[in-house]
């Protein structure tokens, strides 16, 4: 998320008398030797916002997606080109935030304005439904500069971005981030695991998460393992599918896995049960989502 605001320039001369550019963008100084055209998340020219629904913007500094940089101006970019978000919902603000005469502070910014990203826009957006376990996948924020503030504009950018679970920093993509749950390059953005070890369902894997989860009541529960996996056999199979766009009779190469409650892979205070889909073949491995395609193909 990006800082604007006015750009101030100051020159200071350093210890060897180079002259050195601190430009200060909302508060946060950014020095560079020689003369900085466009600092971090500013274009060049008249610093406008995009506000376009599937608009993708290449943000190649770490800065630029923290949460206290408020703007981002840069001309957007190719979707099938290298980029780092991709706008998926525009936001209307309103009330007293709007209402502020200047931009207010990057805190009560990002206070109020993530909530309004709704999670249907974004599934919607990346071609997800409810069977779908979605990993890597998060919204960064963008807002108007102070000029457009003052002008007047009061909306809000929702763009998705791919931040690898374990990591701080988006990673780029050159595909769209549009509808890619419905094709192979939603593998990288899917649950899977390799035995014990969560990891996407690009890699190597033996284990494939299909939503929703199943809750278990108490009373299920003391009935023991055997009744709950019965329960889950008997749940699990229609959801598997439904995710397969097919009869998992024609699929002998796959079979369902079930978890439930009190099994170690469940954490040991929880009532959810979960549903996989794994190769019948218990030394296979898979290496691409096994979900149907936007053509009702499977991988």
């Amino acid at each position: 998320m990006k800082r604007s605001g006015k750009v101030r320039r100051g020159f200071v001369r350093g210890a060897w008398g180079s002259l050195l550019v601190v430009v200060t963008l909302g508060g946060v100084a950014l020095a560079a030797a020689g003369f900085i055209q466009s600092p971090p998340g500013l274009g060049a020219g008249p610093l406008l916002t995009k506000w376009e629904v599937g608009s993708c913007h290449e943000l190649d500094e770490a800065v630029e997606t923290s949460w206290a940089f408020l703007t981002d101006t840069k001309p957007s970019v190719r979707c099938d080109a290298e980029h780092t978000t991709e706008t998926y919902q525009v936001v209307e603000l309103t009330g007293e935030l709007a209402a502020a005469k200047e931009r207010p502070s990057p805190v009560l910014l990002q206070k109020e304005g993530p909530p309004l990203c709704q999670g249907d826009a974004l599934n919607a957006y990346v071609g997800a439904d409810d069977r779908d376990a979605v990993r890597d996948l998060t919204t960064v924020t963008f807002f108007p500069t102070a000029e457009e503030w003052n002008a007047g504009e009061r909306r809000m950018r929702c763009d998705v971005m791919s931040v690898p679970r374990g990591q701080l920093s988006p990673v780029a993509v050159s595909f769209p981030f549009k509808d890619a749950l419905k094709t192979k390059e939603g593998s990288r953005f899917r649950t899977c695991r390799l035995d014990a070890n969560e990891v996407t369902c690009a890699v190597p894997h033996n284990r494939e998460l299909v939503n929703p989860w199943l809750l278990f009541g108490t009373d299920q529960i003391e009935k023991g393992r055997d009744f709950m996996v019965g329960v889950a056999q008997r749940l699990c199979g229609p959801e598997a599918e439904a995710y397969l766009g097919a009869p998992l009779k024609s699929r002998p190469d796959l079979t369902v896995v079930v978890e439930v409650p009190g099994d170690p892979s469940i954490r040991q205070d929880s009532r959810v049960g979960r549903c996989w889909l794994a190769p019948s073949d218990p030394k296979a491995t898979l290496d691409v989502s096994v979900r149907s395609y936007a053509k009702g193909e499977g991988a």
